[in-house]
């Protein structure tokens, strides 16, 4: 995507799905869009202000309603129009073919949202928080993205601005340094850069030990059945998630790949990935892959859940290591009583006693799990985000350990310049147009 090139351009683009609907909307921007538009209306268009109109297309006219926004105060920024016709897609196909031959181009995916970062009405952070509320599957999913796209999390924000005037303090020492008294230049470094550092450090710690819960509201929290062959890991699966997402059968090894599957439970997004049975004696080298691929999942895991049962052998909890929650669930109990979601009351020496194909504990079980998830998110919620942070804690550590030294002041100003560019790259003031086109690519044609 090359679109911060062709910033001028006016561009088009049906705003709402493609088919039939009792109303669609069609959305314009760009610097004498709306002066295009008026040829093809009967009447005059009206800022802010919504009116009834007719559009005169080649070989019909189309009365709907029309909307204008002069710039800066629109969403792009620049001069936009919204026009709603009906939801048929040969009058919408009519009304776009019109403008396109009068000069407009078909935007592309994220275009209109490009635009509003390019002209300084969103923050990169929030152009990505507007991809995830357009994806959201959950509630929480819902109220966690507009937190962020409206600046809810003000902490990055402050770090922002103490990283600013400790740069300004540390290059008036270094420039003019010789102008001031020493104490006085002792008091500035100390006061505005040390003591500011320490703080924004506090803060930037703060969010990369909330990183995962943001992560988990946005992508789910992962979860990777694990257990031998024949215990019944893919029926656990489909009772998870509540439908027949993998095979079953009673062949032991019928599952050879992951397969994934989601729920939502209480509000919060889970992804499931059932996996290969972990058969050590196994010669089958298409086993031996979906086993490797097993571990894998495991690791990649915010939880594994050991699935066993009475006729087999537990997997060894401490191959998966003290890094992450491992829950033991013994399944095929089929006699047992469902105890609804007290998982406390499900457990029997550590493990929940489960009755996959019957639904019994399976609620437990979810609770169990839902207790695992971290409680705390951030505004830092994925990779791109989280590298730019900890490209900054690094930059202040290495600051902070030049404090006390008299010859350090150069190494100082050089680490606080990589800091303050990680949050200008997190804010987009930075980014390359490669990470921006890969933000800009997760949106439809029209938003």
């Amino acid at each position: 995507m090359n679109t911060i090139n062709k910033n001028s351009d006016i561009i088009i683009a049906l705003a709402t799905p493609y088919g039939r609907s009792a109303i669609a909307i069609l959305r314009l921007s760009g610097r004498g869009c709306i002066e295009l538009v008026q040829k093809r209306l009967t009447k005059p268009l009206s800022n802010s202000r919504l009116t009834v109109n007719e559009f005169v297309a080649d070989g019909f006219t189309e009365k709907l309603m029309a909307i204008c926004y002069r710039a800066p105060n629109s969403y792009t920024g620049q001069d936009v129009v919204e026009l709603m016709p009906h939801g048929n897609m040969t009058v919408c196909d009519g009304i776009v073919k019109a403008l396109l031959a009068d000069g407009a181009r078909n935007a592309e995916r994220g275009e209109f949202t490009l635009r509003a970062f390019v002209n300084g009405k969103l923050n990169l952070m929030q152009c990505e928080a507007l991809a995830d509320i357009i994806d959201a599957q959950t509630t929480e999913q819902l109220v966690y993205g507009n937190k962020r796209y409206e600046n809810g999390f003000k902490g990055l924000g402050v770090a922002q601005e103490m990283l600013k005037k400790a740069l300004s303090t540390v290059e008036a020492s270094l420039h003019y340094g010789d102008e001031l008294e020493a104490g006085e230049e002792s008091a500035a470094i100390s006061i505005d850069v040390y003591s500011g550092i320490e703080k924004t450090l506090k803060i930037l710690y703060d969010e990369k030990e909330k990183y995962a819960g943001g992560r988990i509201i946005n992508d789910g929290f992962k979860i990777a059945l694990i257990g031998a062959p024949n215990v019944g890991k893919s029926t656990l699966l489909n009772a998870l998630v509540g439908s027949d997402r993998a095979i079953v059968t009673p062949i032991a090894g019928t599952t050879r790949d992951t397969i994934d599957g989601v729920y939502v439970y209480n509000g919060k997004k889970f992804v499931v990935t059932d996996t290969a049975g972990l058969n050590a004696e196994t010669v089958d080298d298409v086993e031996k892959l979906g086993i490797l691929r097993a571990r894998a999942a495991a690791e990649s895991a915010d939880a594994v859940v050991i699935v066993t049962s009475d006729d087999c052998a537990a997997c060894d909890k401490e191959y998966f290591g003290d890094d992450k929650p491992i829950i033991g669930v013994i399944n095929k109990c089929d006699e047992i009583s469902d105890v609804g979601t007290s998982f406390e009351r499900a457990e029997k020496d550590g493990n929940l006693q489960i009755s996959a194909k019957n639904g019994k504990n399976v609620t437990a079980l979810k609770e169990k799990i839902l207790s695992l998830c971290p409680k705390d998110a951030g505004g830092i919620c994925n990779h791109r985000q989280y590298s730019c942070l900890v490209r900054c804690i690094e930059a202040l550590e290495t600051a902070m350990a030049e404090s006390g030294k008299a010859e350090g002041l150069e190494i100082v100003a050089a680490a606080l310049y990589d800091g303050y560019s990680a949050i200008e790259e997190l804010y987009g003031e930075q980014a390359d147009e490669k990470v921006i086109s890969a933000v800009f690519e997760r949106f439809c044609v029209g938003k």
